[in-house]
């Protein structure tokens, strides 16, 4: 019987760690983002994010601009981790740094109803001449995310262009 006990006690010393290695609900969701975007167009960016916040982790969902299209510099940040000093852009957002060169009127107007359709743990988003990125905690279903990331490129289209162009040598240096 002791024998029995031993080895029932050593199975489940054995198969405990892959337990613990199992992806938790989280970061199941987490990976179907992530694997959507990837195959749909986007690119992860997992360097630190501009956001003086150590506790915050946040992931960049990051779009590449077309071809030669460049886009306008600049960066928002949600109201909740903003400064007053900041200028506001939206009701929930402020502009850490305002679009350069700045954005006609109807992509301005495009942008801020864009950025406020934007889920709630998206904190930053930033543009700059090839690429547009949302910093996001990425909580939200991998469906609701699905039928959200037309509006993402549909914004990183209508944004494209919007920068200063970018001259294509027409022969070598």
């Amino acid at each position: 019987m002791a024998l029995l006990g031993f080895l029932l006690v050593a199975v489940l010393l054995v198969l405990s760690p892959m337990v613990w290695l199992r992806p938790g609900r989280g970061e199941t969701i987490r990976g179907q983002l992530r694997r959507y975007v990837k195959a749909n167009g986007g690119e992860l960016n997992f360097t630190k994010a501009p956001l003086a916040m150590p506790n915050v982790a946040l992931t960049g969902y990051r779009l590449r601009y077309p071809g030669t299209e460049s886009g306008s510099d600049f960066t928002v940040v949600r109201n909740d981790i903003a400064s007053e000093a900041l200028e506001a852009a939206t009701g929930q957002w402020r502009w850490r740094q305002a679009p350069l060169p700045s954005l006609d009127t109807g992509r301005l107007e495009a942008l801020k109803q864009w950025l406020d359709h934007l889920p709630a743990d998206a904190l930053i988003v930033e543009s700059g001449k090839h690429t547009m990125c949302v910093w996001w905690q990425e909580a939200m279903s991998l469906e609701r995310f699905q039928q959200d990331w037309t509006s993402w490129l549909a914004m990183r289209d209508t944004l494209a262009g919007s920068g200063r162009k970018i001259e294509v040598p027409t022969r070598p240096l």
